[in-house]
């Protein structure tokens, strides 16, 4: 073995992921990179949300086809939703990033996945601007484009009650 070789598998030793997530039933996910992490996310809530009976519709160009790129990435019984994945962090928080103020969108969904468990919060948009949804902090110093929403796992709902959730949380919006 090369000395760099050495030198590099013992410094990703000395920093891989925090030891919670070997083996942990949704350990795979700290494998993928940010983007792919909400890729996931995004698939898993389409999914969950079909099987669960509600409706799904994706943001489309002029052709009809699904983009990516988009001010929101899924609306759910026609209220369109911001959607953020997280992973927890060493401090048992998740970090929900790039939440942006300027996009027209009705609401923020955010999804979080521990090592064996899944969380989710949901907040309008209002609540968002307004601070009700938690503190945001600027992703960038001295910018006001992007921001991050930190929450526990105690400040966010398991998943078995999603479908009750967000039933009532639509409902607000007719």
């Amino acid at each position: 073995m090369t000395d760099y070789n050495r030198i590099f598998l013992a410094t990703l030793q000395e920093h891989s992921n925090d030891s919670k997530w070997t083996n942990a039933l949704f350990g795979g996910v700290k494998t993928l990179s940010n983007t792919k992490v909400g890729t996931v996310g995004q698939a898993f809530i389409e999914k969950f949300c079909s099987e669960l009976g509600f409706i799904c519709q994706f943001p489309t160009n002029a052709l009809g086809e699904r983009v990516t790129q988009s001010p929101w990435d899924i609306a759910i019984n026609n209220v369109q939703f911001e959607l953020k994945t997280a992973t927890e962090d060493t401090a048992m928080h998740f970090q929900f990033n790039h939440i942006r103020y300027h996009r027209p969108y009705d609401a923020l969904l955010c999804l979080g996945v521990s090592p064996a468990n899944l969380y989710f919060g949901v907040w309008s948009k209002a609540d968002v601007v307004t601070g009700k949804a938690g503190n945001l902090v600027s992703m960038e110093k001295d910018a006001n484009a992007s921001y991050k929403l930190t929450k526990t796992p105690q400040q966010l709902k398991t998943l078995d009650v999603f479908s009750e959730r967000m039933l009532h949380f639509i409902a607000a919006f007719k």
